[in-house]
């Protein structure tokens, strides 16, 4: 999994995507420059706030592609 989000965070063009972790919350990466990749953990600020979120890479179920914006 570790591997698909860095293949993400690097895609060019950017395309926002959506980390989903087994308890069935959604982050929503819509820029790659909030996200951080640590040994164990993912670090994803939320766009426009203050809040941020460590998520353990051990709890992402999944990976979704966001719709881009109209």
């Amino acid at each position: 999994m570790l591997e698909t989000i860095r293949e993400y965070l690097h895609r060019n063009p950017f395309q926002p995507f959506r980390i989903v972790v087994t308890s069935g919350d959604r982050y929503d990466v819509p820029n790659p420059d909030l996200v951080a990749v640590l040994p164990t953990q993912l670090f994803v600020a939320e766009a426009r706030s203050n809040r941020f979120h460590f998520l353990r890479l051990n709890q992402i179920a999944a990976i979704e592609v966001m719709p881009e914006a109209a």
